[in-house]
């Protein structure tokens, strides 16, 4: 099986792409190393408080994917760096 998840995150405090782009390294790579999925960043790259992101994992059990997605979009919400402005998960 394979699951999916799509991010809309906004930066709020972010006033170029150069510290658009420093905060949301830190959370891909955070996103990659804790839960083991495959994340980038899909659209938006050019606007500098916007950003959409997709996150993959591939597992044998629809509960364990839709775990796994839930705790990405819940540790996508950062107060004071960026905030989830919208997000859906497919298994």
């Amino acid at each position: 099986m394979i699951a999916e998840a799509r991010l809309e995150l906004h930066f709020p405090g972010c006033h170029s792409l150069k510290e658009k782009r420093s905060i949301l390294k830190r959370f891909l790579e955070h996103t990659r190393r804790t839960y083991g999925v495959a994340v980038a960043e899909i659209d938006a790259q050019d606007k500098w408080q916007l950003a959409v992101v997709e996150v993959a994992a591939v597992g044998n059990a629809r509960a364990h994917l839709h775990k796994i997605m839930t705790k990405v979009i819940d540790d996508a919400d950062r107060p004071g760096e960026m905030i989830l402005t919208n997000s859906e998960i497919h298994v």
